[in-house]
């Protein structure tokens, strides 16, 4: 079974953020926001909801896509909302903390050129941001506990720049070193060694190469990997029972049998190396280190 497996470096910068800010009346000036941002599929934003539960954390989740909206002004309200919601949930008593955690903000409030329509919401969430950051315990008239934001997305180059100033936020770019990227498979493929990750990674990155892309498998690569080798023992489990059968034993169990696969090292090397030869999933399996 897979465990999951989140690199101290990207703890540090999390947790640190977070009692920075509890702690703000002795460490003046603490950057409100921490932007972690990086190409997609390195476990951003699953690796802070990680963190924050393993602390006991609660999260309010905003996504990119809901910073947008028909009605002028409510990403804006929703994000005052959500902080204020926060707020009340620590002075409640309902969690010690609560972190802000907006993802992908860059895909709704980012400037990505002429082909993107831009509206008065993003305005309006941008200064929404700003103030927050300057008045964090102060918002729509009310007094409200410090709530620390967390933004993720791809490339905040996008964003506007007095919002990701010093100050206001502090960035984090986030990419795993080698070392970093071993570990977290061997969390992912646990029937592994150490020695037998080191040279999946090694070796399926070679073929990614080979096959003309000079970027890495990011982390979504080796969790669609081992999801992946069920597809033929689905299939197999579908022809010996038929379509009925399994979904009237699915609808009361869950599932018709336990399923039972030998992830072999040369089974999980060859299925791997299929997918990078694919063009049909290279293309969204390839970390971009350019956004």
């Amino acid at each position: 079974m897979s465990k999951i497996f989140v690199p101290e470096r990207f703890k540090k910068e999390v947790l640190v953020h977070i009692f920075k800010n509890l702690w703000s009346s002795q460490i003046p000036s603490a950057p409100l926001i921490l932007g972690i941002h990086g190409p997609s599929g390195w476990g951003k934003t699953f690796q802070c909801e990680y963190v924050l539960k393993s602390i006991g954390a609660k999260a309010f989740l905003i996504s990119g896509g809901q910073l947008e909206n028909k009605d002028a002004g409510e990403p804006a309200r929703l994000l005052r909302h959500m902080y204020r919601t926060a707020g009340t949930a620590v002075i409640e008593q309902e969690t010690k903390l609560a972190v802000l955690l907006i993802n992908d903000v860059d895909t709704g409030l980012g400037n990505w050129g002429g082909n993107v329509q831009t509206t008065i919401n993003t305005q309006t969430v941008f200064g929404e941001l700003m103030h927050i950051t300057d008045y964090p315990t102060v918002v729509d008239n009310r007094e409200t506990p410090r709530i620390p934001i967390i933004l993720t997305g791809n490339d905040f180059t996008k964003l506007y720049a007095p919002l990701v100033r010093a100050g206001r936020m502090v960035s984090f770019e986030w990419t795993l070193k080698i070392d970093e990227k071993i570990a977290i498979v061997e969390n992912i493929f646990t029937e592994f060694s150490h020695n037998e990750c080191e040279v999946l990674v090694n070796t399926l990155e070679s073929y990614t190469t080979k096959n003309g892309h000079n970027n890495e498998l990011n982390i979504a690569f080796f969790s669609h990997l081992r999801s992946a080798l069920y597809d033929e023992y689905i299939w197999e489990i579908i022809k010996q029972h038929g379509v009925e059968y399994i979904l009237e034993r699915s609808r009361k169990n869950g599932s018709p049998q336990k399923f039972n696969i030998d992830f072999t090292f040369s089974s999980v090397l060859e299925k791997g190396i299929q997918l990078v030869t694919s063009s049909k999933y290279i293309n969204h399996l390839v970390g971009d280190r350019n956004g």
